[in-house]
């Protein structure tokens, strides 16, 4: 549990880094990075990614709509047919979580796939 969630930190840290260094896919590298940094196997690295760059992109898409009160966010939920700007936020923050964990899965992967198999002694299988 305490790794699960020094790697939910270190996505969100990283992500967060790469966001300004990088384009909008620089979270993608900031948490594939994270998990190859602190692995861990599958669901939990792609729960990392999701809670971590959802609960960012949420973070910075509800400061960002609150510093201009909602002139811009209403004007784009309106075009897209929401009804609230919150809307556009919840659907931005989600969009982000899928980014997010599917780039840990990713990196897990990579990770798993780098790794040597153990060789089994059994004379059945080679």
């Amino acid at each position: 549990m305490i790794r699960f969630i020094i790697q939910l930190v270190l996505v969100v840290f990283l992500s967060f880094l790469a966001q300004y260094l990088l384009p909008w896919w620089g979270v993608m590298v900031g948490a594939a990075l994270a998990t190859i940094i602190l692995y861990h196997k599958g669901f939990y690295s792609f729960l990392a990614g999701f809670l971590g760059v959802g609960g960012l992109w949420f973070f910075l898409a509800n400061s960002l709509d609150s510093v201009n009160q909602s002139l811009l966010s209403g004007k784009v939920a309106a075009l897209l047919g929401l009804s609230s700007s919150m809307q556009l936020v919840l659907a931005t923050a989600f969009v982000g979580a899928l980014i997010g964990g599917f780039s840990s899965l990713t990196g897990s992967l990579f990770v798993s796939m780098l790794k040597k198999e153990k060789k089994s002694n059994s004379p059945y299988f080679e």
